[in-house]
């Protein structure tokens, strides 16, 4: 912190020359006043007698103050060097006191033989001369001393010169008013020295600044500037015509304006500029050397005119914030529009649409891949990637500049098509996309062919923003997929309602375990070889009591998209094992899993207790999963998967060949039993593949130590293949319907069966038991003696 100068410092050289300053300034008025009193007492006090004497003291009088003046042109105002100063302040003192004796020894002088109307002319004029020396030259505080006492002892001499003791109230009079003045030269002198403080210490913190500011341009990234009143540069500095890459000759006096790009960012920079307005980190693009640069500037006007700041260079800054832009406005993998663009896209059309012709209208198209997922998890997320980015490229390359192309995440797409566009146009444009995709796609050494589903919307202007086109464009993706893969779907209004009745079914979903609407039934599995009843499978029924039996199908999706698939699966289990533990005899008893019941983390525990309330061993139980219980969190529910085996429960693989990666799961996790998928059962007489298909599969279920389940058995014929295909076990409406627990009956042989049992069933049973009799007595083969049953 900068301490104040002492008086004693103040008397030094820079104290000399503020003091010179000063009186250079007043020294014409100072000499023009005394000169004149000196005239005025000349004129009137000289005659005869005193001619000579007064001739004498007006001229060293005016040769004084001409002197005076003299020394005044010696020295710049503001510009006196302080070494200098001082013998100038030294010339000036000497001056003043002799212009004092001088002033003071003329009255009496001159006034000796004067009358008192005389000697009031002239107390007057010197009273003048003392007021114009005491305003004008307070800088010179010990020759204002020297004038008061001079001309006041002056007055009192020329006084009693001419009346003696009379005028000794006169004196008295004068005395006093010298000790006034006295006190005001005081005063000044005080007022001059803390003027002269405050100056010292404005120079001194000014080189202070100065100092620091060269510092901070030469160490720092930014650089100063100041322009004039018209916006030119002024006092370019060495560091801003480096990084201008100029020479500072060549930028003073260039307009600034004049040195950055055309654009809305100069235009604000000249705005500023002309309104004369403060104004902070304005960014502004120019060239240097060809490279394109950003500047930031912040300036404060002066009240001279001038308008000064500091630049700094933000150009790694502002490519920052372009990537940054770029990554939330634009997809990182494919390059596309992210969902973020497109809203504002959206919003804009819509705007441009109520703006312009009401006929004008948007559409968007909403693609979804098929089976994307399994792809990605079966091949890898690297392999995933690629077929994102082509599949980009073929979206790309299916519309007009004009549209846009987004990618809203995962396998989601979009395409925002303006302009007026009938449905039959519309459909002509989707197919071309789903055509432009259905083409096989190279990825390394294998040829991948995928397939989307198309929801398409569109909207006139001022019937819907972006957020409902968006809504109404999912919905009819939502019913695509619903007519199955590979095609596209118009919105529609009866679309909505369909939500309206999938949330109303939801909410009544969420009632139907408390209300007590959830049932259980079960459906035999039979050993094909025996053709005994093995177990039964648990499936979940809802009765509805407006509704009435509602199908799985229509509820288990929504159980599974909003997590109540949670709850009401705890709560089957819990049944189911309850009712498997009132039954004869060890048959089993096999419940789904969903996925989502598997990621929760109550699973394990939930079927422990389940298992405890209801007394079933362990053993009996079997947990059937599909493949997308792997596919998704793989490592995290195989754990889970572990932990049921640990405990005794079996687990199946369901709807098993209908997936990507079978065979690779069968490798991964020990299933006990593998679920042929009814898709194969349904055509396995007729088709030597289906057949081919499930003899392979058989066959390799044994070797892997796993007994195989047909689903879907509808026919006779279709139960003999099975088994002479190999598989071990077989459901399906041939067999027995679901039904209640209630309606499950003991039979003879401790078997559970359903109520009416099948005459197909009936006999195959007895064949079976035939067949079993021979072999144990060594009679003729096992197929004759079936013909010979059938026969009957």
């Amino acid at each position: 912190m900068l301490e104040h100068p002492t008086p004693h410092r103040l008397e030094s050289n820079h104290l000399a020359a503020l003091r010179v300053d000063d009186l250079v300034r007043t020294a014409p008025i100072v000499s023009v006043a005394s000169a004149f009193a000196a005239l005025v007492l000349g004129i009137v006090l000289i005659d005869g007698t005193n001619a000579v004497a007064g001739a004498v003291w007006l001229a060293l009088a005016i040769a004084l103050n001409v002197a005076r003046l003299f020394l005044t042109q010696t020295v710049d105002p503001g510009e006196s060097e302080a070494v200098r100063a001082r013998h100038l302040w030294r010339g000036f003192q000497a001056c003043g006191h002799a212009n004092a004796v001088v002033l003071g020894a003329g009255l009496p002088l001159l006034l000796a033989d004067a009358n008192w109307l005389q000697a009031g002319i002239a107390f007057l004029a010197m009273g003048g001369v003392l007021g114009a020396l005491l305003g004008s030259g307070r800088a010179a505080p010990q020759v204002n001393r020297s004038l008061v006492l001079a001309i006041t002892a002056g007055a009192i001499a020329a006084s009693w010169l001419i009346g003696g003791l009379a005028v000794l109230p006169i004196a008295v009079v004068l005395v006093a008013q010298a000790g006034i003045l006295l006190r005001v030269v005081a005063a000044q002198d005080a007022f001059f020295l803390e003027r002269a403080r405050r100056e010292y210490g404005r120079r001194e913190s000014d080189a202070t600044v100065r100092l620091l500011l060269g510092d901070y341009e030469q160490h720092s990234s930014d650089w100063l500037w100041t322009t004039d009143r018209e916006g030119h540069l002024q006092v370019v500095s060495d560091r801003f015509a480096e990084v201008a890459g100029k020479g500072a000759s060549a930028l003073d006096g260039r307009p600034l304006v004049a040195m950055f790009d055309e654009g809305s960012e100069r235009e604000r920079l000249a705005a500023a500029l002309d309104r004369r307005e403060p104004f902070r980190d304005l960014v502004v693009p120019l060239r240097i050397d060809g490279v394109r640069r950003y500047w930031s500037l912040s300036g404060r006007p002066h009240e001279d005119g001038r308008i000064s700041g500091f630049a700094r260079d933000v150009t790694e800054a502002r490519l920052s914030q372009d990537r940054i832009r770029q990554m939330a406005h634009f997809d990182g993998l494919t390059g596309l529009a992210n969902r973020n663009l497109l809203t504002s896209s959206l919003r804009e059309a819509a705007k441009t649409g109520e703006a312009g012709d009401d006929a004008r209208t948007i559409a968007l198209l909403y693609l979804d891949l098929d089976d994307f997922k399994t792809i990605n998890d079966t091949q890898g997320h690297g392999f995933g990637d690629r077929l994102l980015r082509e599949v980009a490229e073929r979206l790309v390359g299916c519309v007009r500049d004009r549209d846009t192309v987004a990618r809203l995440g995962g396998d989601e797409f979009a395409i925002l098509i303006a302009g007026n566009m009938a449905d039959r146009a519309l459909a002509q444009r989707a197919e071309a996309v789903l055509e432009a995709l259905r083409r096989p796609i190279e990825i390394g050494e294998q040829d991948v062919r995928i397939t989307a589903s198309m929801g398409i919307a569109r909207c006139r202007a001022g019937e819907c923003d972006g957020e409902e086109l968006l809504r109404r464009a999912d919905l009819a993706l939502y019913a695509a997929k619903a007519r199955g893969r590979d095609g596209f779907a118009l919105y529609e209004s009866s679309l909505d309602e369909a939500v309206r009745e999938r949330r109303r079914l939801e909410l009544d979903l969420r009632q139907a375990l408390v209300r007590d609407q959830l049932e259980v039934h079960y459906q035999s599995i039979i050993d094909l070889d025996r053709g005994q009843v093995l177990g039964h499978e648990a499936l979940l029924r809802w009765n509805h009591p407006t509704r009435g039996l509602v199908t799985p199908d229509e509820f288990i999706p929504i159980a599974e998209e909003t997590g109540l698939i949670v709850p009401i699966g705890e709560w089957v289990i819990r049944r189911a094992l309850h009712e498997a533990g009132s039954w004869n005899g060890g048959n089993q008893i096999a419940i789904n899993l969903s996925p989502v019941q598997i990621r929760s983390p109550n699973l394990v525990q939930a079927v422990r207790q389940a298992l405890d309330s209801s007394g079933i061993a362990a053993r009996r139980v079997t947990f059937e999963i599909t493949e997308g219980a792997l596919l998704r969190n793989s490592e995290a529910n195989r754990a889970v998967l572990l932990k049921l085996r640990e405990m005794g429960i079996r687990i199946a693989l369901d709807d098993f060949g209908t997936g990507y990666s079978s065979l690779g799961y069968l490798r991964s996790f020990p299933f006990d039993r593998i679920k042929i998928d009814r898709s194969f059962v349904a055509d396995v007489v007729e088709q030597a593949d289906s057949q081919a298909i499930i003899a392979a599969v058989t066959r390799l279920a044994a070797a892997l130590g796993m007994r195989t389940t047909a689903e879907g058995v509808e026919r006779i014929e279709q139960l003999d293949m099975l088994r002479t295909l190999g598989c071990n076990e077989a459901q399906g409406f041939l067999i027995a319907r679901p039904v209640a627990a209630a309606d499950l009956e003991e039979e003879e042989a401790q078997l559970a069966l359903p109520t009416p049992l099948p005459a197909e069933i009936i006999d195959y049973r007895k064949a079976r038991r035939a067949a079993a009799q021979r072999r144990q007595s060594g009679s003729t083969s096992e197929d004759g003696g079936e013909a010979r049953v059938r026969s009957q």
